[in-house]
């Protein structure tokens, strides 16, 4: 029969916990600094994080922080579905949103929030010209920048 026996140190033990502590702290600082260069990177690649948007400041914050000057309060604010089939039409306004980096495809048969802002940019003065941003769960998934006049046009929120 074997018997171990174990005599506790509490210097020992005290030794142990602050060593454990400091490893801790350690691999968070660690990880943390890797975040902040991943951070950097992006915007030195001219990319940025999304974005929270939770309400209307949120979505005009966002808008500015991309060069559109917008009104506050919202045009509208409401809740659209993406088809769970896109149309000829839906796969064409796809193409622009694919060409900022979004992809409504992803969305198929959900809801979205949709925020609707005024543009008020110096070059479209007096042009009726609407900022349209679509949020899932608080980022950005989608936009577009349109006139509402026949012959208007639309391009991508990101400039």
């Amino acid at each position: 029969m074997l018997i171990y026996t174990f005599k506790f140190d509490r210097k020992k033990i005290a030794l142990a916990v602050v060593l454990a502590a400091l490893l801790i702290v350690g691999v968070v600082m660690l990880i943390g600094a890797q975040q902040k260069a991943a951070a950097l990177h992006a915007l030195e690649e001219g990319t940025r994080a999304p974005a929270a948007v939770r309400n209307e400041r949120g979505g005009a914050d966002y808008l500015a922080a991309l060069g559109w000057e917008v009104e506050l309060p919202a045009d509208s604010h409401s809740t659209v579905l993406i088809p769970r089939t896109f149309t000829s039409v839906f796969e064409e306004y796809n193409e622009l949103q694919k060409s900022q980096g979004f992809d409504l495809s992803r969305y198929c048969g959900m809801e979205l929030e949709m925020y609707s802002y005024r543009v008020t940019n110096a070059e479209y003065a007096g042009d009726e010209v609407l900022a349209v941003l679509y949020v899932k769960d608080g980022t950005v998934v989608g936009g577009d920048v349109h006139s509402t006049a026949l012959d208007g046009f639309m391009v991508g929120i990101k400039q």
